[in-house]
């Protein structure tokens, strides 16, 4: 029998995650596959064999790729290698697809079959790509319910399978529990903060978002804030910078990664636009969306983005559900007036929650990288090995 190998490519910590889960279920189904993977240490320690550590990138935006051409271009070139040097049977991609599109032209060129699994965003921008994804990826796995017609009226081989953060959030998380875990009293008004999982994100939202907190403490001196540290951050710059705002370190825990948890503890949340509006969402946690990028990239977004929404959570609802803030938007006052705002009025609260119940909903059922290893796994039984071993 001969043992068959996948590439298994992302560029930053979500997709490192659900790198990871796919990963264990690929083996759960098939324990004699080869993993090999660009990811992180989730992926690691589900078994992949990792060619190139994500973490050195965690970029968004033009601007920001820019900066680290250097070691964009190190990643590829590293993939690139293992293509051309090792049997690859099959590719797998997971979202950045800016990266990885140029991956799946590679891969192409070499007879590789490819699989995208959470793909790109094409109905929110750059609908074009649709073009270069019906000629590149052999299967679309997607992970919201409306995008399976897209890509399926578009002539690309596509499947719902749900979204991946059903299986990865723990289902009872125990808001009691989890507060005397953090040290946080039971009666206490909790406000999380998510300022994201890249470098840059942690340059143009943490502070805003801890003086936003700070004034939130005006109104509500007994406050406790409370933050999520990603694995691909560090822990000691992020407690470093906090200690430069002057009455803020004291009255913000930190805690390394459980951002779910976080959220399952606190009354509201500051969360910066991507994934983990969804990971509120699931757990029920009311938010206000925020997100600055470089003047660049926005200014490209504007001429390229067809939706007046960014908030993924507000996008699967189909109507504003939470409030957004951006760019110039994105102010401490204007964070601190949209929680302060809820606070105070439970109704408002309540008709968030009412809302985020029925995105949670849309969000599939559990299972979503079972059902992507059997489509996957599918795939590969009908691929013919064509680099010898």
């Amino acid at each position: 029998m001969i043992k068959r190998t996948l590439l298994i490519v992302t560029g930053e910590a979500s997709g490192d995650l659900h790198g990871a889960e796919l990963a264990r279920a690929l083996q759960q189904q098939e324990p004699s596959l080869s993993l090999l993977g660009m990811g992180g240490e989730k992926m690691k320690q589900a078994g992949v064999e990792l060619i190139f550590d994500n973490r050195q990138l965690g970029i968004m935006g033009l601007v920001e790729v820019f900066r680290k051409w250097k070691t964009v271009l190190r990643a590829f070139e590293t993939v690139k290698e293992v293509l051309e040097r090792r049997v690859v049977d099959l590719v797998v991609l997971i979202d950045s697809p800016d990266f990885n599109l140029r991956v799946a032209r590679l891969a192409k060129r070499m007879n590789r079959p490819t699989v995208y699994y959470i793909g790109p965003k094409i109905w929110a921008w750059r609908a074009g790509r649709i073009k270069t994804i019906k000629k590149w990826i052999d299967r679309m796995l997607v992970v919201f319910p409306f995008e399976e017609r897209t890509y399926r009226d578009a002539g690309v081989p596509c499947e719902f399978v749900g979204h991946p953060l059903m299986d990865e959030i723990p289902t009872a998380l125990d808001r009691k529990a989890l507060r005397f875990r953090y040290g946080i009293p039971d009666e206490a008004v909790v406000v999380a903060l998510l300022p994201g999982s890249r470098p840059m994100e942690i340059d143009r939202l943490l502070d805003g978002m801890a003086e936003a907190f700070r004034r939130i403490r005006k109104d509500f001196p007994d406050a406790v804030g409370i933050l999520p540290v990603a694995v691909s951050l560090s822990m000691s710059e992020i407690r470093k910078r906090l200690a430069d705002s002057e009455g803020i370190r004291e009255n913000i825990r930190l805690v390394a990664g459980e951002a779910p948890q976080v959220l399952a503890c606190a009354d509201f949340s500051i969360v910066a636009s991507g994934t983990a509006t969804l990971e509120a969402a699931v757990v029920g946690t009311p938010m206000v969306v925020v997100y600055k990028v470089a003047a660049l990239t926005e200014l490209v977004a504007r001429l390229l983005v067809k939706i007046r929404i960014v908030g993924l959570v507000n996008i699967i609802a189909g109507r504003s559900v939470a409030p957004e803030l951006l760019q110039t938007d994105a102010t401490p006052e204007k964070m601190a007036e949209a929680v302060l705002d809820h606070l105070r009025n439970p109704m408002k609260m309540q008709e968030q929650k009412k809302a985020l119940e029925e995105v949670r909903r849309k969000l599939g059922p559990p299972g979503a990288a079972r059902r992507a290893a059997e489509i996957i796994l599918k795939l590969l039984s009908q691929t013919i090995r064509t680099v010898a071993a």
